[in-house]
């Protein structure tokens, strides 16, 4: 944790919860990390984003696991006008 800028490194998961994806940094948010983290990334070529929610919140290690849990496409319906 950098307590400087209050962010800290999250390890993100592939599907089975076990192997690493990568890692980011996130803000902790009243000291805690976020519940889920979006990555943007593409699905049939189009946008979308790849969904990552908080394995454990009740202990914070120094890499909190965020496991994948959906990616959720992106279409124009979605675009402000």
């Amino acid at each position: 944790m950098d307590a400087l800028s209050r962010t800290i490194q999250a390890a993100l998961l592939y599907e089975d919860g076990k192997t690493l994806d990568s890692v980011v940094v996130v803000p902790l948010i009243g000291g805690c990390p976020p519940g889920q983290i979006r990555v943007a990334t593409t699905f049939g070529g189009a946008l979308a984003y790849d969904i990552y929610e908080l394995d454990d919140d009740e202990e914070f290690s120094s890499m909190p696991a965020y496991p994948y849990l959906a990616t959720i496409p992106v279409t124009t319906d979605d675009l402000d006008d």
